[in-house]
């Protein structure tokens, strides 16, 4: 199979929330999910040749592989800010928000983030260009850099470059665990991380649509090894570091 592979640098802090996790108790990931790098990659084939190439690019998209390399070191901070959210009885109340706290925690990425994007030889020439336009994985502020132009590389059967690991896995539907489970779990920080489902469509990912995404079956979850090991950590910090 052939891989197309994009390192970028982190150049802020990155946050993007568990799925389980409330709007008041928000941990976060260690690396960007499946869904995120899919999404920003169709959010920028819209900014670039405009809405009506969108539907051309998801089905290109959602046909590829997507595996990554993790920076060397991520650092996890936490901290409670005080936010407004929406008062659930504005009338009553008289006021439309309402001061509250919440946990919030941020990574610092430490090395370069690299992604490879696998599948036909047509659906990566497609996709090669919108890479330079990636600009941010996860919420709006994490921002990421393109070191270099993306590289190509050939791989026997469907496995990702040496050092990369495949986003892939177990998916978590309606509360069953549906796919092969593999016959050995390497060593690593198990993330669960959301992707694109095989009944996504565009219609229900572009924001502009009255259709809705279904959770467990147009967003999915699956759990992923990833190559990293706790070597330090205190009250509000916590220090990851890459198994090589």
């Amino acid at each position: 199979m052939r891989w197309l592979i994009a390192r970028y640098q982190p150049v802020s802090l990155f946050s993007l929330k568990h799925g389980e996790a409330t709007s008041t108790g928000a941990k976060t990931l260690l690396v960007p999910t499946p869904f995120a790098i899919r999404t920003a990659l169709l959010d920028a084939a819209i900014r670039v040749r405009g809405v009506a190439y969108g539907s051309q690019a998801f089905i290109r998209i959602q046909a590829l592989y997507v595996a990554l390399c993790p920076p060397r070191r991520a650092v996890v901070t936490n901290l409670f800010a005080k936010i407004l959210k929406p008062e659930r009885n504005p009338e009553e109340r008289g006021r439309a928000m309402q001061r509250t706290i919440a946990f919030r925690e941020y990574v610092h990425l430490g090395g370069e983030l690299a992604l490879a994007l696998g599948g036909a030889p047509e659906d990566l020439e497609a996709v090669k260009p919108l890479l330079f336009h990636v600009s941010y994985f996860g919420k709006r502020g994490g921002f990421f850099q393109l070191l270099a132009p993306p590289e190509t590389v050939e791989m026997e059967g469907e496995s990702a470059p040496e050092g990369f690991v495949t986003l892939s896995g177990p998916v978590i539907t309606g509360g069953q665990i549906r796919g092969t489970l593999p016959a050995a779990f390497p060593l690593g920080h198990i993330q669960r991380l959301d992707e694109w489902g095989p009944d996504l469509t565009f219609e229900r990912i572009n924001i502009y649509s009255k259709e809705k995404i279904r959770r467990d079956r147009d967003r999915i979850r699956l759990d992923v090894v990833l190559p990293y090991r706790t070597t330090r950590s205190g009250r509000g910090f916590t220090l990851y570091e890459r198994i090589d």
